[in-house]
């Protein structure tokens, strides 16, 4: 296969990355850093502080030393320390030698080590063992810390780094019980202390692994034995940190060391030895296919002269996973049609009746009359004629588009073979010429190949269509630290991180997408321009709820990353300063994300009042297509500029006095081929842009490009000096960060601790894709009431017509300002023993101008009359009871001439508040265990990016509990060396019985509000706000909510009742009025948990070894309700529809050497 222009783009980058790597190594030599500090004073036997000492920090793996002295304040300071253990030596004339071994450094710790000096010789050595684990008494920030031990020997489901960032206080999450083995498709959403999960960053040596154009994703996933640590700075972190108001999940690679080791691994699944999902099980299906192969190794060592260390790890993923078993509503099997043959519908029990639709279409009066069929009244005998039948939607359901149901008479449930296949390769250098020098780099590239069914990012329901994708990755991290003296140090950064995806359609077990045998629909475009001459999306309302779609690929898109940042680490008397600049480009190439093959979607509130009745009819609510899958070059370029003093004013009281900028201009298009609409400059003193029948008056459209447009209120980027962002932007980004850390007790054992900080975000790239499908540069019409086979042809008149239709679109608010957060917290941290250290704080957030979506083309609040015909409920004079055809809603919109328009905004906010308690005890008595609880509350109107409100005119409708608030959370991890027969003197048992360790996760929290992203249960019944199919509607509550908990019936859904249109009296205006936080889920209470047998092959302590691990996640197989159905007038209404996984086991073998 040929390499694409992205991927092209990437080498280059990389070949130039590699030249600067070998001009640093010839200039000057070095070491790589993960931004840890030691710091301390040193005082003599009088606690007088003690100026000029010599100080030296050697690390133990690679024996490179570090030489400092101490100040004029007695103060002394180590800055970008790497991940390691150290000895800590300090020496003047008068005073004995001290030595502190033993120390360990995390990544992004501020580790306070006070010397404290004996009169004495200085042949005499006075050596202290460090302490494992000491309170943070030099900083406020808020941080989980996974040591390398816990990252190699915790059993996360999948190898994957998103179940350790899911660890410790202050997170919630709504992670899968197995995330996969590739990035891009992993689950990633970890709200820490309240802030919206798409804004976290993960790092890996200091890099970006994020894919800024793709709502907080990462783009590679490093292999957990390529790791050696991995910590989340939670909330109130330095302003070293930025561009980003979430989590920062920062991990480091492993680095070679002065003596070579390397390990040799298999890890492996099957579904022979796992359990059946519960709800396959109760539909008498078998375990779903799922096989894991995960083998892999690494080497590492010195490379020349013990001042060039390499680590290379490879690592290999092969993955069969069954689809997720998901309970959906489909089609009753009798209802499925043949072709040319009339249909006898069978009603579903949540339905109603279907009735002859009204109509003004002659052909269709004719076939009326000789059918006998009267309008507005039931078909006789449920039976619908064929000839009323559209042929086309026979060939679409016949296609194996919609499945037959093998749950019950109307659901269906299966599970089908997805492969995933990673291969991984990771190589880092370290280099040290002198002690004034050091040089890192790493190059980490993920190859993966996948299929996932449904579509992957799609919208449909069903497993008989899915995508296949590709999608390598890169990441490249070059280093430069340089120390000018023993108080000055400068670390110099070019990062670079970026990924390709191409996406195709591929068709499930029995099912197809391409247009079948026949075929005669027709639709706005050529069919040149629908790739692969795809069936249509088509959405059917209630009573069904359910969508088929191929989505919008083929598809393809790049992102590449390139940061430069440099960091100066300056120490003077008692301050600690630091400061530092970055610059990120960030470049997007991306095709347009949208339905070139169209999208039908068919309500119950028109035509026969059943949405699958209409699409048997092929009377569609709305036909929308894009023109064609136009590509657009994105770029976006950020900057930041900080300044840090951790000033320690006395021996227990430390401030932390911080302040960043971040310039954070909004995203362009490189070309400029970029349009937005403005409301304010939409002129509706001109005549009204549509003809009767809804389509665009020729008289009002521009030319551009050779085709015709309305572009009323539309500016183009770039053009009469409209911001080539098509955005104001706003540069009020300014975020102070303060903090203190203070000694209770003046023995570095109690420290009261706390902060505040502002904090500025970018909203992640997908705004701007959005927002790239407006006229003049993208046309996507969308047409009302009109025939599936043919929308250019009313289903109310039967005309055809050869003029355009308005268009909808995605806008950008013209003030768009940047989402801000702040955080702040209290709390105390005691250490309780020798390497047990617990924690009691109080942590919150808030944020303010978040994203979320908002639709504002919509009818009138105050226009009843209208929205009553737009609904199709003004009643039929010449029919009781029955109802005359539903108007044409772009006919009655405030913005005349367009269809629906979604505007993207930075509008909403949350709140959030948390105690939260902590323990975490590091390898004591061979036990290593973290125990983290969080009672916490988040309230928000949206609960995450580009969400959309539910009530475009009162966003307080949406107040509410948010989709991450779970009010309990504890979880606890653990690893225990067994203290069994280590040190039997019979080598037989010793072999055998000796050397077994234990580890686990354990999790129990509390639900979170039902429906996707929070939004609550839905009301999906006929429409009672007429609003012009914008908006979404809640239900009545009409009594207490109660929980049986049972899978039929998770909560009561008697307790919700269809709310009334105002047109009927209602009130609210059609709204309901259950809150979105109305239902609360399932909750989780889950074990995970590994054994493993260490075998010593020889007698060195530190030779060749076995290791074997038996691994088990849902331990006792103990059912755990996940999904439930939200749609008010389904028929399983409140209905269990998915569960996490069952028990799944895993076998390994590590060999280590």
């Amino acid at each position: 296969m040929g390499i694409s222009v992205a991927e092209r783009g990437a080498w280059r980058f990389l070949r130039v990355f590699a030249f600067l790597a070998v001009l640093l190594i010839l200039t000057a030599g070095a070491w790589g850093q993960d931004n840890a500090t030691i710091s301390g004073t040193v005082a003599d036997p009088s606690g007088g502080l003690v100026a000029n000492v010599s100080i030296s920090l050697k690390n133990l793996a690679t024996g490179q030393v570090r030489q400092v002295t101490s100040n004029t304040s007695g103060v002394y300071r180590f800055p970008d320390v790497g991940v390691g253990r150290y000895t800590l030596e300090a020496s003047m004339q008068g005073f004995q030698k001290f030595s502190k071994t033993d120390i360990v450094v995390n990544v992004a710790q501020t580790l306070e080590e006070d010397i404290s000096l004996k009169v004495g010789s200085a042949q005499e050595t006075v050596t202290v063992e460090a302490d494992a684990l000491q309170v943070q008494s030099q900083t406020n920030e808020i941080s989980s810390l996974i040591s390398g031990e816990q990252v190699s020997q915790l059993a996360t489901n999948g190898r994957n780094v998103t179940a350790l960032a899911a660890l410790g206080t202050g997170k919630s999450n709504t992670l899968p019980s197995y995330s996969g083995v590739n990035a891009l498709t992993s689950a990633n959403s970890i709200s820490f202390n309240g802030t919206r999960n798409t804004h976290n960053i993960y790092l890996v040596d200091g890099g970006e692994l994020n894919d800024r154009g793709c709502g907080g994703c990462f783009s590679s996933l490093p292999s957990i034995d390529a790791l050696s640590e991995f910590q989340t700075l939670d909330s109130n972190y330095g302003p070293d940190y930025g561009i980003g108001s979430g989590g920062t999940i920062t991990m480091v690679i492993k680095s070679g060391t002065q003596d070579f080791h390397g390990a040799l691994w298999e890890f492996n699944r099957n579904e022979d030895y796992q359990a059946n999902n519960f709800l396959l099980n109760l539909a008498g299906k078998p375990r779903p296919e799922f096989r894991l192969n995960v083998p892999g190794g690494n080497f590492g060592g010195p490379l020349w002269r013990k001042k060039t260390f390499f680590f290379v790890n490879e690592e290999w993923r092969r993955q069969i996973q069954g689809s997720t078993p998901t309970v959906q509503n489909t089609i009753a099997a009798a209802n499925f049609p043949t072709l040319g043959q009339p249909l006898t519908y069978s009603v579903p029990s949540n339905g109603k009746v279907p009735v002859v639709p009204q109509t003004q279409d002659p052909a269709k009066q004719a076939i009326y009359a000789a059918d006998g069929l009267t309008a507005g009244q039931p078909f006789p005998g449920n039976t619908i004629p064929a000839d009323l039948i559209d042929q086309n939607a026979v060939r679409e359901l016949n296609a194996g588009t919609f499945p037959h149901p093998n749950l019950g008479t109307r659901q269906f449930i299966s599970s089908i073979p997805q492969k995933t296949n990673v291969r991984e390769d990771i190589v880092r250098i370290d280099h040290n010429i002198n002690s004034k020098f050091q040089l890192m780099g790493h190059y980490l590239h993920d190859a993966v190949t996948q299929t996932v069914y449904p579509p992957l990012w799609g919208n449909s329901n069903y497993p008989t269509v899915g995508s296949a994708m590709l999608n390598p990755s890169w990441s490249s991290t070059l280093k430069l630290t340089q120390t000018y003296s023993p108080s000055l140090l400068n670390e110099t950064s070019f990062l670079f991180s970026g990924n390709t995806i191409h996406l195709s359609p591929v068709s499930g077990p029995g099912g197809s997408f391409v247009q079948p045998s026949g075929w005669t629909a027709t639709t706005f475009f050529p069919s040149a321009n629908n790739i692969g001459t795809r069936m249509p999306e088509t959405r059917l309302g209630a009573p069904y709820g359910t969508t088929w779609s191929s989505s919008y690929y083929p598809w393809k898109n790049s992102y590449f990353g390139y940061e430069s940042r440099d960091d100066l680490s300056w120490t003077r008397g008692r301050h600690q300063f630091k400061f530092g600049f970055s610059w990120l480009h960030a470049v997007k190439n991306q095709q347009l994300q949208a339905n070139t093959q169209g999208t039908a979607i068919f309500g119950p509130s028109s035509y026969s009042g059943d949405s699958y009745v209409n699409f048997l009819l092929g009377d569609a609510d709305s036909f929308t297509q894009l023109q064609f899958l136009a590509g657009k070059h994105w770029v976006n370029n950020n900057y930041g500029v900080y300044g840090n003093d951790n000033w320690r004013i006395t021996p227990r009281l430390t401030l932390n006095l911080g302040l960043r900028y971040d310039g954070l201009p909004h995203a362009f298009e490189r070309f400029n081929q970029f349009a937005n609409f403005v409301p304010s400059q939409y002129d509706k003193s001109l005549p009204n842009p549509l003809n009767p029948d809804g389509t665009l008056n020729p008289a009002s459209l521009t030319s551009f490009g050779g085709q015709s447009f309305f572009l009323n209120g539309i500016r183009e980027a770039g053009v009469g000096g409209f911001p080539v962002g098509n955005v104001h932007n706003s540069y009020n980004t300014v975020e102070p960060r303060f903090g203190f850390a203070y000694s209770l007790t003046g023995d570095g054992k109690t420290a009261l601790r706390g902060g505040v900080g502002l904090f500025f975000e970018r909203v992640q790239g997908n705004d701007v894709y959005n927002a790239a499908l407006n006229p003049p540069f993208a046309y996507q019409p969308s047409a009302t009431n009109v025939y599936f086979s043919n929308p250019n042809t009313s289903a109310i008149n039967g005309v055809t017509t050869s003029q355009t239709f308005p268009s909808t679109m995605t806008t950008l608010e013209y003030n768009y300002r940047p989402p801000g957060t702040a955080m702040f917290s209290l709390g105390i941290q005691r250490q309780l023993t020798q390497s047990v250290v617990a924690s009691v704080q109080y942590v919150g957030s808030r944020g303010w101008d978040q994203s979320d979506d908002r639709q504002i083309n919509t009818l009138p609040l105050t226009d009843i009359a209208d929205r009553q015909g737009v609904a199709g409920k003004i009643p039929d004079p010449n029919n009781p009871g029955k109802f005359l055809p539903a108007k044409n809603a772009n006919l009655y919109r405030q913005f005349p001439g367009f269809s629906s328009i979604v505007q993207e905004e930075n509008e909403t906010n949350f709140t959030y508040n948390s105690l939260q308690v902590g323990l975490r005890m590091e390898n004591r008595h061979g036990l290593t265990v973290q125990l983290a609880y969080t009672w916490s509350h988040e309230i928000d109107e949206v609960s995450n990016d580009l969400n959309q409100v539910s009530n475009p005119f009162d966003m307080a409708y949406d107040r509410g509990s948010g989709a991450l608030d779970r009010r309990h959370i504890f979880n606890a991890n653990y690893v225990y060396s067994l203290p069994f027969f280590v040190k039997s003197s019979n080598r037989a048992v010793h072999a055998v019985l000796g050397g077994w360790q234990l580890s686990g996760i354990t999790v129990a929290q509390s639900g979170a509000p039902v429906g996707s992203n929070g939004v609550g249960i839905t009301y999906n019944g006929p429409d009672t706000l007429g609003l012009g199919g914008v908006g979404r509607n809640r239900p009545n509550q009409v009594a207490p909510v109660s929980y049986p908990k049972t899978v039929n019936a998770w909560f009561s859904a008697s307790s919700f009742a269809s709310p009334t249109a105002p047109w009927d009296g209602g009130a609210n205006q059609g709204f309901g009025n259950a809150r979105k936080d109305a239902v609360v889920g399932p909750g989780l209470f889950n074990f995970n948990l590994s054994l493993f047998k260490t075998i010593a092959l020889t007698s060195r302590e530190r030779g060749p070894a076995l290791e074997l691990r038996f691994e088990s996640f849902n331990t006792f197989n103990h059912t755990e309700f996940n999904g439930v159905d939200t749609g008010s007038n389904d028929a399983n209404f409140g209905h269990v529809t998915s569960t996490y996984d069952p028990r799944v086991l895993q076998l390994g073998a590590k060999f280590s050497f």
